[in-house]
């Protein structure tokens, strides 16, 4: 390491010790309040919150659900009660979803997690298509989905099963999807890692059954403002791709895309 490098390695591992250090000598210096400060008041019971993105694609099980880049965005109300609910939407490929250029997700659940780490997750998803393009059998491509998972500290398994038609195939209810994920703060850098892995089992004539697996890496970061800095960022990177493909056919869309193949996304969303 040379000088230079070395020296600005000090001065930002000094950096938080000088400020600390300031703060705790300007508290000892500014006089004791003569009016004692109001009472903060309590936290409400709930949150509410909103988030927006672009993505290169809209990845979905392994699938590209979007020729090219995807805008997505919703919002989320949790309770401290557990149960919880929100709205979602991205901007999905027509020559691939029945003619629809829209998806919103419309959800509700319950979620918890208890003093040991373990953690439970039930929700009901209703993937709803407003251009209401029907498949070539006459079948809305709307489709409700209900899940249960369980997580370990960085780890969660949820398994998934469709109460409905799947996204209007014929003879496909109940098609199912396990899936395990792992979500684990590095501690180089401030980055984010996300792997998973799945399996969707459609029991349906036209076999859509597929694994499919992710790694990628993200980072949150903040914006400079005028007063102070813009929070809520997220950017990053992950790779998809298909395993145990059953019938490559109902993969490629009416344009000849593959939309199962191996995928490089990148993203920057931010939640506030």
């Amino acid at each position: 390491m040379n000088r230079l490098n070395h020296y600005v390695l000090s001065a930002l591992c000094a950096a938080p010790l000088l400020l600390n250090g300031a703060y705790a000598l300007a508290e000892e210096a500014a006089p004791a309040a003569t009016v004692a400060a109001a009472p903060a008041e309590p936290a409400p019971p709930y949150t509410l919150s909103f988030n927006l993105g672009l993505y290169s694609n809209y990845m979905f099980r392994g699938t590209a659900l979007s020729d090219g880049p995807a805008a997505q965005g919703g919002i989320d109300f949790a309770h401290s009660s557990g149960l919880y609910a929100g709205t979602w939407f991205s901007t999905v490929d027509p020559l691939y979803a029945a003619g629809n250029h829209q998806e919103v997700d419309l959800y509700a659940g319950y979620a918890h997690t208890f003093d040991n780490g373990f953690g439970v997750n039930f929700m009901g998803n209703y993937y709803w298509y407003p251009d209401n393009y029907k498949t070539s059998a006459g079948h809305t491509y709307d489709t409700f989905e209900a899940s249960a998972g369980v997580s370990y500290k960085f780890l969660t398994y949820t398994y998934y099963n469709v109460l409905t038609r799947n996204y209007g195939a014929v003879d496909s209810k109940n098609a199912e999807y396990h899936e395990l994920k792992a979500a684990y703060k590095l501690p180089v850098g401030d980055l984010n890692l996300l792997a998973k892995v799945g399996y969707t089992n459609t029991h349906q004539a036209d076999n859509y059954d597929q694994g499919d697996f992710t790694i990628g890496l993200s980072r949150d970061f903040a914006l400079p403002g005028a007063g102070k800095p813009i929070e809520g960022f997220n950017a990053g990177a992950y790779y998809t791709d298909t395993f145990d493909v059953a019938n490559q056919l109902v993969y490629t869309s009416t344009s000849g895309r593959d939309v199962n193949e191996r995928q490089l996304t990148f993203y920057i969303k931010r939640t506030w």
